[in-house]
């Protein structure tokens, strides 16, 4: 079997991958949102499969190297898919933590409507959906853009943050409620950091600069 065609049948199995992916973050809000337990379990269930489809694609991308030593663009390419299906994996498991913050916050009156919280997890799907793209279509301009967006997100997961300590200094019967809460937002923020990570190997494999920590050392500098 020749390399192009092994990376085509690779690159289906990753898309696959993150249509499951996919679909577990749109699952984890909706169950969080509506307190629907049976959904969450869906997601919960559902992650074997992502967990099996990436040994999968981290199988090929090793035969692959040995058998056809790849170089330059294809060599990056391998290399890039390798690495998010890693990150796709852990979007996955971060899905996977949220519904089972849903199980437990069903169980419970909602402490409040999750406004900021919905318009985390809106932001965060968009940056997943949109690194994925930017990688098969080798999109640098689009995967800037998520980069960029990475921001938005951090300062949506702080004024959750925010908000859900005056919840908890305003009465302690919030707290635990509260905590669920603070924990759902960090997953989602982690998820943000994962889309990020994809959109900079698009960058790596479409152009060979390694962009990985750039931004945060611009900001240091501020």
């Amino acid at each position: 079997m020749k390399l192009f065609q092994e990376l085509e049948e690779t690159k289906n199995l990753v898309i696959r991958m993150a249509g499951l992916v996919k679909d577990a973050v749109d699952k984890s809000i909706e169950s969080l949102n509506k307190q629907d337990v049976e959904l969450a379990e869906e997601v919960i269930k559902g992650d074997d499969q992502i967990d099996e489809l990436e040994v999968e694609i981290e199988r090929r991308c090793i035969r692959m190297i040995a058998l056809y030593q790849p170089e330059a663009v294809d060599l990056r390419l391998i290399m890039g898919i390798y690495k998010i299906v890693s990150d796709l994996e852990r979007i996955g498991d971060e899905a996977e933590n949220i519904a089972e913050r849903a199980i437990l916050l069903a169980q419970e009156t909602p402490l409040k409507p999750y406004i900021n919280l919905t318009l985390m997890a809106a932001n965060v799907k968009s940056m997943i959906e949109d690194a994925v793209l930017s990688f098969f279509q080798r999109d640098v301009a689009l995967a800037r853009k998520v980069i960029e967006r990475d921001e938005m997100v951090d300062e949506l997961y702080h004024q959750v943050q925010r908000e859900l300590i005056t919840y908890m200094l305003e009465d302690h019967r919030n707290i635990k409620r509260s905590l669920h809460l603070s924990f759902t937002a960090r997953h989602f923020e982690r998820m943000a950091d994962h889309a990020e990570n994809i959109a900079e190997m698009t960058i790596y494999w479409s152009e060979g600069e390694v962009v990985k920590h750039q931004h945060t050392k611009e900001k240091d500098m501020h």
